[in-house]
């Protein structure tokens, strides 16, 4: 027989253990992973503080032992759990069942008994997994049992029967504790291939609806979490396209401050080119061609040896002044250059004193730079 409760969805569940007492009930819990070996149970005063605990969308599994629960072996015969109720009706009550051919291992408990630790679960929506009563669980503590012990001796005396009595010997809470721990992870991952079947407390139909709602939980969770991923991912993505953008128009406004440099550079150039063309217009000089005469026949002079550093035709008769007549002086041409050698120099200024147009050569400066060189700066006269 296919058991309904094989796991087929969740790998976590919140484990609570409590063992039901006259005096007052003890409680354990821990977060058992399908994943893990090694499960460590913690002691709470009560359910609320578990809840506090525990992780509200991890399935709830709870093992009731103690007062008020009930552990018989019988004939597996249809009808057995009406012959075990000596008062109350079936419905009245939760039950655990191990089967086999000859005999059947029953555990149960009234229900308002167990609804007394289940509606703590239920205020806060959580998924009520299993519920596992009593002792009917220990035989998925080992695989091939024979005799298994805790707070009861579950006995295999064939392959047909299953027995169980009251342990005498004493054993302690935390033996007792890890052997239906390490029973109810085998039977509730399925990590043990049974012919015996087993059935949990909850009906089938019910465990059926909580599965689906766990499922469609965990749908609605994956896609939440995934829209709001998409969405986190996208703001965050605007976030740095908007900082990326801030950044070019950061830079292309400080490229165009650079440019309104450069057009105040050019406004100043296209001033200046219009105060010279105005200065040129007022200078007498009538025509390029005598410029381009002068320059040409003192360059025809030039010995290889003198380089010029600055040539300037026609010099101003004073500096530039806003609103006053440009003059220059048409009789003079200023040179200044290197040369390397005294007389070299002399004997090209006596060279340009027989041009015609040239009255005479005025030396304004001369001084040695170093034993190779010399700076000078002439003035050439031109005859009027």
């Amino acid at each position: 027989m296919r058991n309904p409760f094989t796991h087929s969805g969740p790998k976590k569940f919140n484990f609570i253990s409590i063992l039901h007492q006259s005096n007052g009930s003890l409680f354990q819990y821990a977060c058992i992973d399908e994943t893990s070996t090694a499960h460590a149970l913690e002691s709470y005063e009560s359910m609320e503080e578990i809840l506090k605990k525990a992780t509200k969308t991890i399935p709830f599994i709870i093992h009731l032992r103690g007062a008020g629960v009930l552990a018989r072996s019988v004939e597996n015969v249809p009808n057995y759990k009406e012959r075990l109720l000596v008062s109350g009706r079936e419905d009245e009550f939760y039950f655990n069942s191990y089967e086999r051919s000859g005999s059947v291992l029953v555990s149960f408990a009234r229900k308002h008994v167990v609804d007394e630790f289940l509606s703590p679960i239920e205020a806060v929506k959580g998924f009520i997994w299993g519920i596992y009563i009593g002792p009917s669980v220990l035989p998925f503590k080992a695989e091939n049992p024979t005799s298994i012990q805790a707070d009861y001796v579950v006995s295999f005396p064939s392959k047909e029967q299953v027995t169980i009595t009251k342990n005498e010997q004493e054993l302690s809470e935390k033996h007792i504790q890890s052997s239906y721990l390490e029973a109810i992870i085998n039977e509730l991952f399925g990590k043990q291939a049974r012919e015996d079947a087993f059935h949990q407390g909850i009906p089938e139909e019910v465990l059926n609806q909580t599965k689906a709602n766990y499922k469609d939980y965990s749908r609605f969770k994956v896609i939440g979490l995934s829209i709001l991923a998409f969405f986190l991912i996208t703001l965050t993505g605007n976030y740095f396209l908007v900082n990326h953008l801030n950044q070019v128009a950061a830079d292309y406004e400080q490229e165009i401050s650079g440019y309104q440099d450069n057009f105040a550079v050019i406004d100043r150039i296209k001033q200046e080119k219009q105060r010279k063309l105005v200065l040129f217009q007022n200078s007498g000089i009538q025509s390029g061609n005598l410029l381009s005469y002068y320059t040409d026949d003192i360059g025809a002079t030039v010995p290889k040896s003198i380089q010029f550093t600055e040539m300037e035709l026609f010099p101003l008769v004073q500096p530039l002044k806003p609103k006053h007549k440009v003059e220059t002086d048409n009789s003079k041409i200023t040179i200044h250059g290197l040369r390397a050698n005294s007389k070299v120099l002399d004997d090209w200024m006596e060279d340009l004193e027989k041009k015609e147009w040239i009255q005479s050569v005025e030396v304004i400066n001369y001084s040695r730079l170093n034993n190779k060189s010399s700076l000078f700066h002439i003035i050439i006269h031109i005859r009027q």
